[in-house]
């Protein structure tokens, strides 16, 4: 050219395989032509370029691209010989090849697309000193193009891009034919060799505005789904693109360690951006996007990559969650070895419940018969994107992510997220308990969790379907579960019951009534547990519509509306309209010279808008109440729990509570209003879990929804799968012969010590072991009652409630009342080794809980007494010590109760455990280093050994006190002699008294030993702690196998006692084994084997148990017809005739052969 200041270069090529506007194969290479001499030592080569991928209605299929590039030093030299720049493209072709092959289809509709589109490209550079605004820069090169668009046209020109090289960073202005040469302000500062690598062209399906990045690697687009007109957009979010290349920008090879790091790095980026384009956005995004495309090749094992995605997006999921990124996007080229071909390999995130990651790998695969690029699944997983092309757009959001949307603003989990969120807990569950117990090998079932929704029909009756998720049309949801559990890898079944608070916010309806009340019915008919997730607003409060729109006021005086109204009233038109539905009760009157319907009674068309509401809630109260009494009941309460659905909760009792949720009556708001002034800030405030948590209502809190599900399945691993069924056993990994490591001091320590061990105080590393199993021990309402520590756990796979005692000193925190501006928070002392009233409520609690869940107890009984101070006695501590009792005798499981080394029970702390309560299933074992008895030492002697006491002891004991005693006894002393020896006996006397008095503590002490108890007959036998891990396996296992026995023989005669019973067993033990072996009858572990064959059938030959079974049902059967027949003789006839219609002609036989034998002399 003839500038000296301009540089140029010619091109021509044909598009990148994977480029979007690609039709089908890429038939020719780009060459690269030299217009001038001037660049021949420049050595340039091409690559794809801006234009390229720029976005309209109608993609162009021409693969080929002609222009050219040129460089000036300024902008004004440019627009001098913008004519001479236009005059190298006069002899180009007028269009692209079209490449008819047979077969190759256009990516879009070939006859949509014109053949002559132009295909000429110019690529401006321009230099310049300062930095200059980019707006004025768009502003420049807009007029510019405006002015020369004829120019442009009539050359055939179809995108020019202006590249400003600044002292910072390159500014890229490309314009396009196909928007009249206008910026597409989404292009702006892409670079144009890669731009089309970010695949912008799959945003195809939204309205995109680019957000300026600080960080100019990172492109960030606002998208708006695109809408019909005049419709509201609903979907927005954030699409976040990258390009990772190597650091010098050439290398075609990177380590999998630069990748990671890069990745990584990126990704933090990514997020950062996110945050402030979060807080500079006025609407509200979801499911965000990050795409980060990885350009050179790396030679690894793909699956190697999911597992350190996996772990960085585990690393920082919780800040992915809260920038609601919920897709992500990684293209990376791969070589499986060094000299193995690249594979291009897409991996897709998502995470659209919050608590699921899924990953999906495929490779880009080119359709020998379309030649289109698809992707193809690597691996055995299927993704959904299987077999899809490669450009398929990002699908906008539909009903289902909205409604999740919905739910997840409000802080909770789309109702119809709850069952994949029980899947993915069952399988946290078995990996977990995998450490602790033998379970079967892997591979997982297939059939881990198998449900079917539970929905109710035009009658009020349940109905099993299996429909699409959101095809709920009342705001409660049902399913009956099948799990596949660790504890029962046969399978287990479970109801649950959850709130769908994106219909109605979650309120309860008089249909939602029904459908909770059915479904908590079929938990109880099947004896199976009812787990309820509550996310509600209470009961439903509402208007009629109908009504709202057409009621009149009668006003005192219509000019002053302050003066008051008279009623409320229909216009005889609108009474017409709305009599036949029944929707309000008027009464005619005739007034202001018009005819009225004053309203008396607005009724309302539809159901559930008043007191019917709450007739629903009290019915599903009192089936809550009567479920926990029946069967296992847990609540998890996530986002809120208002009014009934807080009741709910607490009928159930089994409580956990996430986090950011609350449980209340009554809103923060309402109450504000009664009390007159702003006092409560919110509704965590009332029922959050510093509230809930503390006063033993909720007896666990988890973080997020996950851990609550988790949890529930946690739970329910300890219990037993129907009401008829016993406890689950597990084959512990911890060997139940091994010995206790951890002792218990006579200093005050942590009880969960003693029950789950603890970390080896000074070898680092190892560990000191508890009475249960390693790992199993898990507590409940731990911040209330602390003197007292509940929990369930396992005894070599036994599963078992536990109640232990805090020794050391707690504190009781009262938080001050908002509404009385005089309270303040309180803290106050509470001693350790005594009930306190919360602390024995709290105690009763828990034995009332793991009753119904039929665990066996374990009682660590180490208290002192009870506190019997005013305010205590005030607080009922007589009526939640009574409690223990209550619920002790209620028990029908086995509890046993453990005096541990150095503990002591003493007073009314051992009579309310004490085993006479309940004799069929209590009893009461004490460690050889305990105590018990109505006082401590110290308190006996103050009462039985006083002074003088303690004097005729050193009369009697001590040699020199007897000497001094026998001298004064003398009649010949003088007074002198007789005041001294008086003196002297008085010295000693004082001298003794502290150590006498040690000797009488010590002396009442052995009135409290072990030993005394057991020759008294309170306690059952005196253990060794080290020991007594294995001694309590065995016993809970004979015990549970006897229950088991005794049930079926109470089936069979319910009449007979447990004395009798226990007789039975005994004899029948004694004639299987024969009497040499009787005295095996008191060894738990062998009666346990001989237990478990005799219940076990082989061979179909059934056991002496079970054969003596069968004998009890017969006679028990025969006693009842007798006493009937006897009591009611006129139906005597009736019933033999009756019955003779139910054997066999033999049998009949015989009988008629009988009675006629039975009047014969011989009889």
């Amino acid at each position: 050219m003839s500038c000296c200041t301009c540089i140029s270069l010619s091109l021509q090529l044909s598009l990148a395989c994977l480029h979007p506007f690609k039709r089908g194969k890429v038939l020719g290479k780009g060459k690269i032509m030299s217009f001038s001499s001037n660049l021949n030592h420049y050595g340039m080569t091409h690559v794809a370029s801006v234009s390229d991928v720029l976005l309209d209605n109608a993609f162009t299929p021409p693969c080929q691209r002609m222009g050219g590039m040129v460089s000036f030093r300024t902008f004004e030299d440019f627009v001098r010989i913008f004519d001479e720049v236009m005059g190298c493209f006069c002899d180009s072709p007028p269009q692209s090849p079209t490449f008819p092959e047979a077969g190759h289809t256009s990516l879009y509709d070939e006859d949509k697309v014109p053949r002559d589109e132009p295909i000429h490209i110019l690529n401006v550079a321009i230099k310049t000193d300062c930095d200059i605004e980019d707006d004025r820069l768009a502003a420049m090169f807009r007029e510019f193009t405006q002015q020369n668009k004829a120019t442009l046209v009539e050359h055939g020109i179809r995108r020019l891009t202006f590249l400003v090289a600044q002292k910072v960073l390159a500014s890229v202005f490309p314009s396009n034919s196909s928007v009249q040469f206008e910026e597409d302000r989404i292009y702006r500062h892409l670079e144009p060799a890669l731009a089309f690598q970010l695949e912008l062209n799959r945003m195809r399906n939204f309205d995109l505005t680019a957000i300026p990045c600080a960080n100019h690697k990172m492109h960030l687009y606002l998208g708006a789904a695109k809408v019909e007109v005049g419709t509201e957009v609903t979907d927005y979010r954030f699409f976040v693109r990258a390009i990772i290349r190597h650091s010098d920008l050439v290398t075609k090879e990177a380590s999998f360690e630069y990748l990671q790091n890069e990745g990584e790095r990126l990704l933090l980026e990514a997020m950062d951006e996110l945050e402030v384009a979060f807080n500079n956005t006025n609407v509200r995004t979801d499911c965000n996007h990050i795409f980060l495309n990885f350009v050179p090749t790396v030679i690894m094992d793909p699956s190697k990559i999911e597992e350190s995605v996996r772990s960085m997006v585990m690393r920082y999921g919780s800040r992915l969650w809260k920038l609601r990124v919920l897709q992500a996007e990684l293209k990376i080229n791969i070589r499986l070895t060094p000299t193995g071909k690249a594979i291009p390999i897409r991996l897709f995130l998502t995470n659209e419940s919050g608590y699921y990651l899924d990953i999906s790998l495929y490779k880009e695969v080119t359709d020998s018969r379309t030649a289109q690029i698809m992707f193809q699944a690597y691996g055995d997983k299927q993704g959904p994107l299987h077999g899809m092309l490669i450009n398929t757009p990002y699908v906008t959001k539909d009903l289902l992510q909205s409604k999740r949307f919905q739910a997840q603003s409000l802080g909770t989990t789309y109702i119809y997220d709850i069952p994949e969120m029980f899947r993915q807990s069952l399988i946290k569950l078995w990996e977990s308990m995998s450490t602790q117990a033998y379970l079967p090998p892997p591979p997982l079932p297939s059939d881990m969790l198998t449900y079917t929704e539970l929905v109710l029909d035009d009658q009020g009756q349940l109905v099993h379907m299996n429909r699409l998720p959101g095809g709920n049309e009342i705001g409660m949801v049902a399913w009956k579960m099948s799990l596949k559990s660790p504890e029962y890898p046969e399978g287990r079944d479970i109801i649950v019951i959850g709130n769908d608070i994106t219909y109605r916010i979650g309120s309860f309806g008089p249909q939602e009534d029904v459908l909770f009340l059915r479904a908590s019915e079929l938990a109880r008919a099947e004896g199976i547990p009812r787990i309820y997730v509550a996310a509600n607003s209470g009961a439903r409060i509402g208007l009629a519509e109908e009504i709202r729109h057409m009621f009149h006021v009668a006003w005192v005086d219509p000019e002053d509306p302050y003066k008051g109204y008279k009623y409320l009233y229909l216009t005889p038109q609108d009474y017409k309209r709305v009599s036949a539905l029944n929707s309000v009760h008027c009464e005619h009157v005739e007034d202001e010279g018009e005819s009225r319907y004053k309203i008396t009674d607005i009724i309302g068309k539809e159901e559930g808008l008043g007191a019917e509401n709450l007739r629903g809630s009290g019915m599903i109260a009192g089936e809550s109440s009567l479920a926990y009494n029946e069967i296992i009941t847990i609540s998890l309460v996530t986002c809120r729990a208002i009014g009934i659905g807080a009741y709910l909760v607490r009928l159930g009792q089994r409580t956990i509570q996430v986090e950011n949720s609350h449980l209340i009556l009554t809103g923060a708001g309402a109450l504000n209003k009664v009390l007159g002034r702003e006092v409560y800030t919110s509704n965590n405030q009332l029922g959050g879990i510093q509230i809930m948590h503390n006063n033993g209502v909720t007896h666990s809190t988890v973080c997020d929804d996950f851990e609550g599900v988790f949890t529930v399945l946690h739970w329910l691993s300890y219990m037993p799968k129907s009401v008829c069924s016993s406890v689950p056993l597990l084959n512990s990994k911890d060997p139940i012969d091994r010995v206790i490591e951890f002792v218990p001091t006579k200093a005050p320590y942590d009880p969960r010590w003693m029950l789950a061990g603890r970390a080896h105080p000074t070898q680092k590393g190892q560990w000191l072991s508890g009475f249960f199993d390693y790992g199993s021990f898990s507590e409940i309402m731990q911040p209330w009652a602390q003197t007292v520590v509940v929990g369930r756990a396992r005894l070599g796979g036994i599963p078992v409630g536990v109640v232990a005692v805090e020794t050391r000193t707690v504190e009781l925190s009262i938080p001050a009342d908002p509404a009385n501006l005089d309270s303040e928070a309180k803290i106050i002392q509470q001693a350790g080794q005594v009930w306190f009233p919360d602390s024995a409520f709290k105690t009763y609690q828990a034995i009332k809980d793991f009753n119904r869940e039929g665990l066996p107890l374990m009682v660590f009984a180490n208290w002192r007494g009870f506190s019997g101070g005013m305010k205590d006695m005030y607080d009922q501590m007589l009526k939640f010590g009574a409690y223990i009792v209550d619920g002790l005798r209620e028990c029908s499981q086995p509890v046993m109760v453990y005096i541990p080394p150095q503990a002591e029970l003493r007073g009314g702390s051992w009579v309310v455990i004490d085993p006479t309560i309940n004799p069929r299933h209590m009893e009461m074992y004490a460690d050889r280093e305990s105590r018990g008895s109505v006082l401590e030492p110290e308190g006996t002697v103050e009462i039985k050994f006083r002074r003088k006491d303690l004097v005729k002891t050193m009369r009697r004991v001590d040699p020199v006190y007897i000497h001094l005693a026998e001298r004064l006894g003398t009649p010949e002393l003088s007074t002198a002699e007789r005041k001294e020896l008086e003196s002297k006996l008085k010295e000693r006397e004082e001298f003794l008294l502290p150590i006498y008095h040690q000797v009488a503590v010590q002396f009442a002490d052995l009135h409290d030993t072990p030993g005394r108890m057991q020759e008294k007959g309170v306690i059952n036998d005196i253990l060794d702690w080290k020991t007594s891990r294995t001694f309590f396996y065995w016993r809970l296992r004979r015990l549970l196998l006897e229950d088991l026995v005794k049930k079926k023989i109470h089936n069979a005669n319910p009449e007979l006692t447990d004395g009798q019973i226990q007789a039975m067993l005994r004899r029948w033990f004694v004639e299987v084994e024969g009497t040499v072996k009787a005295y095996v009858w008191d060894n738990n572990k062998d009666l346990v084997e001989w237990l478990e064959k005799q219940l076990t059938e082989e061979d179909g030959v059934r056991s002496v148990i079970e054969e003596n079974i069968k004998y009890i049902s017969r006679d028990y059967v025969l006693k009842q017809i007798r006493s009937l027949v006897q009591a009611n003789p006129e139906v005597a006839m009736d019933s033999i005739v009756h019955m003779t219609q139910h054997i066999s002609p033999t049998q009949r036989a015989e009988v008629v052969r009988i009675l006629s034998t039975m009047d014969s002399p011989s009889t």
